[in-house]
This record gives C-alpha cells, sequence and structure tokens, in this order.
C-alpha cells in the first residue's frame, strides 16, 4: 500500500498522457486528418475524499494503466496497419536508443520531453540507474529489454536458457524499482548475432509474452562511439528515408547522437511522421 501511494502521482502523469494519446490516435484512424490538436481536452482523475476511495484508487491504478496502455498501443497498431495497407497516408517513426542508461540518458530524456516525444529504450542492466528508469516510465516512454549483462562475445547466445535468464534479470529488475513490465527485446548485435540459437530464444520469448524489434535505420553511432553530429547526420538522412514505418537505431553514449537529436525529431515532424513509443503489438515486433 505504501509504495503504491509514492508511485500514484507518477502513475497518474502517465495515465492522462497514455489517455490523451489514445484519443488523439483514434482520431487519426479514424479520420485521417492532417493536422490534430487535443490541448483543449480536459481529463478528470476520480474525486478521493476519504482514504476508503484513496486506498482503492490505489488498489486499481494498476488496472486501469493496463488497459488504458493496452488500448494505446492496440490503436497504434491499427494505424500500422492502415499505413502498411495503403489506407492512410500517416507516416510512423520509432526512435530507439540502445545500452543504456549512461549519464547522457538525462540529456536525451530532456530533449525527448522538451519536444513531447515518447521513444524506447532498451537497457541493461545497472543497479545505479535506477532513477534513470524510474525517469522513463515517468515520462511514458517504453523500456525494452536489451538482456542484462549484453555480453555478446562472452556467453550471451551460448545457449538460449542463459538469454533468457539475462532478460529475466533485467525484468526483475526493471519491475522491481518501477513496477512496469516490460514486452519487447532487443538482441544485442540485432537478432542475427544469436546463430543457430535465434529460433529457439524467439520461441522463448513469444511463450513470455515478448516481441523482438531490430531496426530499419541508424545514426551509425553503434560503431563509433566517437562520431561527430556531422556524420551521424549523414547517417540518418542516408538510411532513414523513404519509410512509412521505421526503427530508428542511436545509443545514449555518444554525444554526437544528443546533439543532432533535438534536430532530427523536428526534421521527422516537419516530414509528418509521428513519433512513438514500440510495444508487442508493434508491426515491427516479430
Amino acid at each position: 500500500m505504501e509504495r503504491r501511494v509514492r508511485l500514484i502521482y507518477s502513475f497518474s502523469f502517465i495515465f492522462l498522457s497514455i489517455s490523451l494519446s489514445i484519443l488523439l490516435i483514434h482520431i487519426i484512424i479514424s479520420f485521417n486528418d492532417d493536422t490534430i490538436g487535443y490541448n483543449h481536452i480536459t481529463y478528470s482523475y476520480p474525486d478521493i475524499s476519504s482514504l476508503e476511495e484513496e486506498y482503492n484508487f490505489c488498489l486499481n491504478i494498476d488496472d486501469a494503466l493496463a488497459k488504458e496502455k493496452e488500448e494505446y498501443f492496440s490503436n497504434i497498431r491499427k494505424l500500422e496497419e492502415k499505413i502498411q495497407n495503403g489506407e492512410s497516408d500517416k507516416k510512423i517513426a520509432y526512435l530507439t536508443f540502445d545500452d543504456g542508461p549512461y549519464k547522457l540518458t538525462y540529456t536525451v530524456l530532456d530533449i525527448l520531453k522538451e519536444n513531447n516525444v515518447r521513444a524506447t529504450f532498451f537497457v541493461r542492466g545497472n543497479t545505479n540507474a535506477i532513477d534513470r528508469y524510474k525517469r522513463m516510465v515517468e515520462e511514458g516512454h517504453t523500456i525494452g529489454n536489451h538482456t542484462y549483462y549484453h555480453n555478446i562475445f562472452t556467453g550471451l547466445y551460448s545457449s538460449s536458457n542463459e538469454f533468457i535468464s539475462q532478460v529475466d534479470k533485467l525484468a526483475d529488475l526493471i519491475y522491481e524499482n518501477t513496477g512496469y513490465k516490460q514486452n519487447v527485446v532487443r538482441f544485442p548485435g540485432g537478432s542475427p548475432s544469436a546463430g543457430s540459437k535465434k529460433s529457439e530464444i524467439v520461441n522463448k520469448l513469444h511463450e513470455k509474452g515478448y516481441g523482438y524489434v531490430d531496426w530499419t535505420c541508424h545514426v551509425g553511432d553503434g560503431s563509433d562511439k566517437l562520431l561527430k553530429q556531422d556524420s551521424e547526420w549523414n547517417w540518418y538522412k542516408k538510411t532513414c528515408s523513404g519509410q512509412k514505418i521505421m526503427v530508428i537505431l542511436m545509443h545514449d553514449y555518444n554525444y554526437g547522437t544528443a546533439e543532432i537529436l533535438d534536430k532530427m525529431i523536428k526534421d521527422l515532424k516537419n516530414q509528418g511522421y509521428l513519433i512513438l513509443p514500440l510495444s508487442n503489438k508493434s508491426i515491427m515486433a516479430n
């Protein structure tokens, strides 16, 4: 009970954000307007006038959030299908950040917040980064699972059981500290890195309710941690063009990435892209 009361204020913010987002996506799906505004919409929370009502609201907040998120991501899926079938001229960009959290993650989160967009962070396990995990949840981002240790060359892909054990270890860390349940995974190095173990791993992920997501374009920061912003921008313009639904790979350890992020978001919006967070319901999740 005590933990629920402490988290209720951050949960309420997410609840409001998701509720408005659901309505926005629903309007886009239904009417396919070019411009949608929702600043005029108001939302009323339950009037908690007694300890009993407060207690009941705390008990129900998890279920309410889960229902809202389910509808939100279901509507995104419907929009993806309309785009894929040529029934909508909308476009979607998924910003994804791998390998964190790092100190630079604070800056990335600030930029996303300033631009009012949600992204997906495929994180590793780091007990010193609980504050960043919490902030991701509080600000409505998706926390994807990138395995606990990310040890590509030292045992991660030695067996499907080893891979799944790291997924579970990270999922437990995130849930115990934030209450957030992960449902998307990114294979460290991309799914081809799993080699002959990939099929068995994917089957076990599906049994646990996970989808896995690779990427369709990138900014080049994965192969060079010191890559400068001009080079990253060139990679972005070269690889992230002509796609109606795209997943952009970035890393929140590279300062060049942080330096181009605001410009990239504005460029995507100018091109008409909706910038959304991923889930296992997305057509980009396998």
